[in-house]
Order: structure tokens, then sequence, then C-alpha cells
């Protein structure tokens, strides 16, 4: 069975946060219901003295006349108030792990999981983190017990896996992963900070039962939410059964001169303890007592926080031809874009300093591939730049200088004007990009097979550098632009 790889897990779950809204209850709406009385009297007085000269000494009919009205209207007023439903909520995270008892070190996916998973390298049985895991769509609710002890937290993940590799196979096999959809997880809080970014431990006591049967036990040491990005360290043991596995397969041997196909019995069960670090990006943390503050009041910890930016660019140089529409390769057409580049899981966080809107950010995946030789991917890259709001937060201007330092090596300057199109709080926003920078790099990696053949990358272009300007457009999904009045001073 091949191992997923991750981007495959980036769209899923970007195309599931929106399907799972209602098991993954973000808001909770509180609805009051008012009655409004409004009382009115009117009160009309006329006097209409007849002319003339009267006797002080004859009773005339008075000549005042009063009328009085009366009015009373009562209707009923309906006000939402809207607080957050979780005490966290989150898109991905991933770790790598050691894990002792393998019969050898095994191949890994570098370092959070992450840094390896897009090259061959992982390949190598000496790796060191031979064990790691994915998550999607976390989700813990407060756990009402023990006289309401806010920090207990019941939860799920909309899908996780466990692999722990006994080879430098890229093939994961029997007995070397444990997955499940829907688990359910309990844990504890102990915190160290009670204010963002928090520091806090967690055991926990977790159990996974389709595809696979298995009890999850451990600690975690977190620190986060900056924007939506959080570092974890773990300790565990895990032990269980992929019980949907076939328990034998076919297998061939030489006896002499022939081949005989012969039918052996595999054990699908993976048992063992794990240490290890883990990132996870878009994914927030609250403390019970912000569960009773409501969204339009929330302080947040970022100035821009996104799921997604998703950008076709057209690159100057094209080097090698287009990496969109590979077959028409006419550089002196500007019709239609030659590349894309990708952003997954930003987070920008505000710098003490000037105005307060210089910021140092990173994100959980990037990609810039501009035409078939001017292509650099890499994990948690490292970005500063400056925000200017041109209509509040509504229209923005970014400049970054973005480094991405491994697997590929390349720098972006970029600038990125983003206009709101749609409000979906508080799922952040959709917006319409503009793009313009320069970049230069080099791939500099040796990607898996899988990858070459569908980038129609060949191994001339491996330590091919580039360099090249460009511009184009593109959409931010889930973007939220924070302005400095909500952000935490701390």
């Amino acid at each position: 069975m091949r191992q997923p790889a991750l981007p495959i897990l980036l769209v899923l779950a970007t195309l599931t946060l929106g399907g799972c809204s209602n098991l993954f209850v973000v808001t909770r709406t509180e609805t009051d219901l008012y009655t409004i009385t409004e009382r009115d009297t009117t009160i009309r007085q006329d006097v209409k003295n007849a002319p003339g000269d009267r006797d002080n000494g004859t009773i005339y009919p008075s000549p005042r006349t009063v009328e009085i009205s009366r009015q009373y209207v009562q209707r009923d007023s309906t006000v939402n108030r809207y607080y957050p439903a979780f005490l966290r909520f989150g898109l991905i995270e991933a770790a790598s792990f050691i894990a002792p008892g393998q019969s050898k070190e095994g191949s890994g996916r570098g370092l959070f999981g992450l840094y390896d998973l897009l090259s061959l390298k992982f390949t190598d049985s000496s790796k060191l983190l031979g064990a790691y895991m994915y998550r999607i769509l976390p989700y813990e609710l407060w756990l009402r017990v023990f006289r309401d002890d806010p920090n207990w937290t019941i939860g799920t993940a909309g899908y996780e896996t466990f692999i722990r590799q006994n080879d430098s196979s890229a093939e994961v096999g029997p007995g070397e992963s444990l997955d499940a959809f829907l688990p359910l997880y309990v844990r504890r809080r102990f915190y160290f900070r009670e204010k963002p970014p928090y520091i806090m431990a967690q055991p926990f006591i977790g159990i996974g039962l389709f595809p696979s049967a298995y009890v999850n036990l451990g600690a975690t040491f977190d620190i986060g939410s900056w924007g939506g990005l959080n570092l974890r360290a773990y300790a565990g043991f895990i032990t269980g059964t992929a019980y949907t596995a076939p328990d034998s397969i076919d297998r061939t041997r030489r006896v002499g001169p022939f081949t005989v196909l012969e039918r052996v019995g595999v054990d699908n069960s993976l048992t063992t303890p794990y240490f290890g670090v883990g990132v996870s990006a878009v994914d927030f943390i609250n403390r019970v007592p912000e569960l009773f503050v409501e969204w339009k009041d929330h302080k947040h910890s970022a100035i821009e926080v996104s799921a997604l930016n998703l950008d076709l660019v057209y690159s100057s140089s094209q080097k090698g031809g287009r990496f969109l529409n590979p077959s028409q390769n006419d550089s002196n057409s500007v019709a239609y874009p030659s590349g894309v580049m990708v952003h997954f899981g930003s987070a920008n966080i505000p710098l003490p300093i000037a105005d307060g809107n210089f910021f140092a950010g990173t994100s959980l995946f990037n990609g810039m591939l501009f035409s078939t030789q001017e292509i650099a991917f890499g994990w948690l890259p490292l970005r500063a730049g400056y925000r200017m709001d041109l209509m509040e937060s509504n229209l923005n201007l970014v400049g970054a200088a973005e480094y991405t330092y491994y697997p590929s090596s390349a720098l972006n300057l970029s600038a990125r004007l983003a206009l709101t199109i749609v409000d979906m709080s508080p799922y952040g926003k959709l917006q319409l990009n503009a793009v313009a920078g320069y970049a230069m790099g080099s791939l500099g990696i040796d990607v898996d097979q899988d990858i070459k053949d569908q980038f129609n990358i060949d191994d001339s272009q491996l330590d091919t550098s580039f360099s090249t300007f460009y511009f184009g457009i593109g959409i931010g999904i889930g973007d939220l632009f924070n302005s400095l009045a909500r952000v935490m001073k701390d």
C-alpha cells in the first residue's frame, strides 16, 4: 500500500472543512427574545373664547375642549449572539516519532513528518525518525465532569493515521500502520501559561474503531496557538490491529529452477511506544472562559491567518517551458498563466516595532511552480513583511520576503493585494489576490518518481537554479485579516 502524500491530505482537509461543519460545530448561537412595549398619550386642548364684553357674574359654557388619545404598541425583538463552541478546532496536524522496538530504524518523513515527504531520501534505512502521524480536522469540546472542571476535553478528528515502518521500503506494509475515522479522545489540560500562546501539558487516552482498532495512551506538551500554528512534543504508547487489512498475501519464491507462488499469513497488529515532535496549522485553541466571549469581541494573536492561497502566475523567463499547458511553450504569449503558487496554512504574527504592521510568519507548505524548470517546494518557510490596510480589513497590501530552506532553497520577494469577495465568518474570508514579485532558487531535491512524472521533471532539472519576475491573480480561501485593535498586545 502506498503511503498517501501529504498534499492529498491537505486537499482532503480543505474540502472536508466545509462539509463537516455540521459535525464539527464551530459556532454556538444564543438567541435573546425581547418584548418591546411602547405607550404614548396625546393630549390636545382647544380654547374658543367668544368675542365681545362679558358680565363677570354670568356663568357661560366652558370654551375649553380637551382631547386625550392613548396608543399602546407591543412587538417582539430577536437578537442572535455568536460564541465559539469548541476548545480546539484545527485543519491538519503532523508529527514524526522515534519508535523503539523496530527491527531496523526504517524509513521516515523527516522532522514533523514533513521535511522528506516529497523526496526519496525517506527510503534510507538509517533514518532516526521511523514513525509518524497525520491527523485531519482535530476537534475538542468541553467535557463537563468533576463539577464542571474547565480543563477536561473530549474530542475526535476526521481521520488520523499512525505509521511505523520496519524497513527502508517506501511502501507501507502489513503491521506498519493503524488508522481510524472519528477516533475518540479524552484529554486533561495542565496550563503553564494561560494567555496565548498557551503552554500546557495534556495527558490523553484515545481509541480508534475503524478501519483499525487501537488504543493510544500518552501525553503532549503544547505551545500555541500563534494564528493557528502549534508546536508539540509527544510521548505515548499505541497498540492495535488493522482488522480490515488482508490476513494473508501471495508471495513468490525460487525453488531450484522453478518459481513457486505461495500464500503466507501476515500480522496486521502494531504495538510501539513513540517519542517525537509535531506541528499543526490553522489549528485554534480556546479556554473555557473564551467560550462565553462573543466572536466579535475575541482577541487574536495574528494579523493574518490563511487556510489556502492559490495564485496563477506568469513567469517572465519561463525557463524550460510552461508548467501549466506544457505543450504550449510560446514564451512570447501572455494569454494565460505559465505556473502556479501555493501557500497552505499561513500565519503572520505582528512584531512589536514601529506601527505594529511589521510581521514575521510562516506557512505549513509553500510551492512555486513557475515553469517546468522553475520549481521549488518548502515546509515552514521563514517570512517577514509589512501590511497596509487600504480599506480597513477588506483591502490590504502585503509586501514580504520569504525564504524557503528545505527541501528546496529559494527566496521570494512579493507584493500581494487582497480584496475581500465573500465574508464567511467565522471561517475567514474569500479573497481575490493580485500578486507580483521576484523569485530565485533551485529545486535541489531528489524527488519521488511519481512527482517527477506528474510535474514533467527530469533529472537534469534537479540542480537547476532559476530567477524570474512574475505576476498573476488568485484566490485566498479562509483568509482572516485582523485589525491591530483586535490583536492581543501582551
